[in-house]
């Protein structure tokens, strides 16, 4: 009895191996078919879908509309204001797939966000930003993509290929290459530990390198997100006496006594580079404290507009490409320091712009303007300059209390460029 027993089990053993090879083939197969669709249905971008939306293209231009991300691409749904012949006029924007390593960003907002979408938003940020790294290594997801990848990485190996594909941008910047991004892969070991914490981003857009700093909420082959990003945004705001008062997002202003009173709504430092009045430009070099308030000496003129130059910044989630951006620091730097954001670009140092040159000619006529000075290292900066640049701020300091602030802006872009010194990507002067 035992021995037919015996020869039962050997039977059904040699027939389970005889089966192993085909079920093992048919399970990985199935496995690579699943990663594959999650390659396509990339879990980055996803997050955006359904919110309203800025895309940013490579040439600057930029589009607003409710996002909606398909297989192929993707959907920006707006519609043309309405005249006084036509109603509005439903778009779809088509941007396909093809062209997503073409964009500079994709910004969500908080402040046009609805309530439901804040909501929504909030949800899905306390669900990828909760800090549980040790869970995310061990999903089930993650290994199909692991698996995914090496099979491809096998497959571009057999075909002479290098997986991933190195699409990155090494930009030539003062004899070095500044590495600013590259194509990556479904799982990635530094970023799965940085997932839920605070990073700093190196991001080319515009011809310029900016830092980007945000909770690393997701990432994908093509992008990375960043949550609660503080993003700077120049503006020329136009005061107008007849007027009396107004708001541009977070800046608040109004004609008061002879004064203009600039108010900062917002939870971030308000920037102010300089005020233009019929023709006359005077720079400031200063900031106004979050929900704070400063007035200007600044009479309303009877002809003639009056213009201020102002940095807001706003605060939002940000989705930008790998082979334009790359993770350069794990650090959670003070709200001031990532709210600067003084881009530095990466053209040739003999080109100037004209503001550059003004200022180094209302610098020669009055040496000891402690605006004109730090206006003139915040370019200097920009330009990569940073030896120049620092001169430069430590000349403001000197006479830091003729500036509005008392050399608050200064001391901050100063320790900023002291970061842009230490990051060692290739900036030099």
């Amino acid at each position: 009895m035992m021995s037919e027993w015996l020869i039962g089990l050997a039977l059904l053993l040699s027939w389970l191996i005889r089966l192993a090879p085909p079920i093992i083939l048919l399970s990985l197969a199935a496995l690579l078919f699943i990663g594959m669709g999650r390659r396509r249905r990339d879990r980055a971008i996803r997050l955006l879908d359904g919110f309203p939306v800025v895309l940013e293209r490579e040439d600057g231009s930029r589009r607003s509309g409710v996002l909606r991300v398909h297989r192929e691409g993707l959907t920006l749904e707006y519609a043309l204001p309405a005249t006084g012949h036509t109603p509005p006029v439903p778009i779809a924007y088509l941007h396909y797939e093809a062209e997503w390593r073409s964009m500079n960003a994709i910004y969500r907002f908080d402040d046009e966000l609805s309530k439901q979408d804040r909501e929504l938003r909030q949800k899905q940020l306390d669900a990828n930003l909760s800090p549980r790294p040790q869970k995310r290594r061990g999903r089930p997801g993650q290994w199909i993509d692991r698996l995914t990848d090496r099979a491809i990485a096998a497959w571009a190996r057999l075909r002479g290929d290098a997986f991933p594909h190195p699409t990155f941008l090494p930009l030539p910047h003062a004899g070095v290459s500044v590495l600013t991004g590259f194509a990556g892969d479904s799982v990635n070991d530094m970023l799965e530990r940085n997932l839920g914490k605070q990073v700093v981003v190196r991001h080319y857009a515009n011809h310029a390198l900016h830092r980007r700093q945000g909770a690393l909420a997701a990432y994908s082959r093509y992008f990375l997100l960043l949550a609660r990003t503080p993003v700077s945004q120049q503006m020329n705001v136009r005061l107008r006496p007849e007027k009396g008062a107004g708001q541009e997002l977070t800046l608040r202003w109004q004609w008061k006594e002879g004064k203009l009173e600039i108010r900062n709504l917002s939870a971030y430092p308000l920037l102010l580079d300089h005020i233009r009045v019929a023709g006359q430009v005077q720079d400031l070099s200063m900031m106004i404290a979050p929900e704070s308030a400063f007035s200007l000496r600044v009479e309303a003129p009877a002809r003639g507009e009056v213009t201020l130059a102002a940095r807001i910044v706003r605060e939002g989630d940000m989705l930008l490409p790998r082979n334009r951006a790359i993770v350069r620091y794990a650090a959670d730097l003070p709200d001031f320091l990532a709210a600067l954001d003084v881009g530095v670009t990466l053209s040739p140092p003999e080109e100037r712009d004209e503001e550059t040159a003004r200022l180094q000619r209302e610098l020669k006529k009055r040496p000891g303007d402690p605006a004109i000075a730090a206006a003139l290292a915040r370019h200097l900066l920009q330009q990569g300059k940073l030896d120049e640049a620092e001169r430069y701020y430590r000349q403001a300091l000197r006479s830091a209390r003729s500036l509005p602030d008392g050399g608050e802006r200064v001391q901050l872009e100063l320790a900023q460029l002291q970061m842009y010194r230490e990051d060692g990507g290739g900036l030099a002067s």
